[in-house]
């Protein structure tokens, strides 16, 4: 059994004990996997929505980091120093991304009944643009953010305002 089979059971184990009126996935295949356990435990399937889907990356899609690094240095460089400050043609900025998270929760959040709860499977880059979207802050933060895989970060709006509950949380894991 590969290990994220594991760690996605051990998310359903986490959150079938919690409320869940709303579960939803990017779309991409390995989100979709990962939200299977906790589906399965709810007996419904996840809402698919893109706008939760991976940061597009353009041209380096599927390219590995030595690759990007050796082919494009300095975009590279800034991608690590200031990820926050990299215009590529064809790829997605993170205030483009945080645009499209933000509108993605303000919908979400909007369609909840008050105290209600969605899980979002999804990928680290959207997470870290929903912690910046929690907090009121941009996409400067990116690189102030962990998000390991399989790890839950909790984000609750009472009477509109926006908490991080837990964030990164892993302990399921070990």
């Amino acid at each position: 059994e590969p290990g994220w089979v594991r760690a996605a059971a051990a998310v359903a184990d986490v959150l079938v004990r919690e409320p869940v009126d709303g579960l939803v996935s990017s779309p991409l295949a390995r989100a979709v996997q990962t939200a299977a356990p906790l589906a399965a435990r709810l007996g419904r399937a996840p809402i698919l929505d893109d706008r939760f889907g991976e940061l597009r990356v353009g041209r380096w899609e599927g390219v590995d980091e030595d690759e990007i690094a050796e082919r494009w240095p300095e975009h590279w460089e800034r991608w690590r120093s200031q990820p926050h400050t990299l215009e590529i043609d064809g790829r997605e900025t993170l205030a483009d991304l945080n645009a499209r998270v933000a509108g993605a929760l303000d919908e979400l959040f909007a369609e909840l009944v008050d105290g209600g709860a969605a899980v979002v499977f999804t990928h680290d880059a959207v997470v870290r643009a929903g912690v910046a979207w929690a907090l009121g802050t941009g996409p400067e933060i990116y690189r102030h953010v962990a998000v390991d895989n399989c790890s839950i970060t909790t984000v609750e709006v009472v009477a509109g305002v926006r908490r991080v509950l837990r964030m990164n949380e892993s302990a399921h894991l070990e």
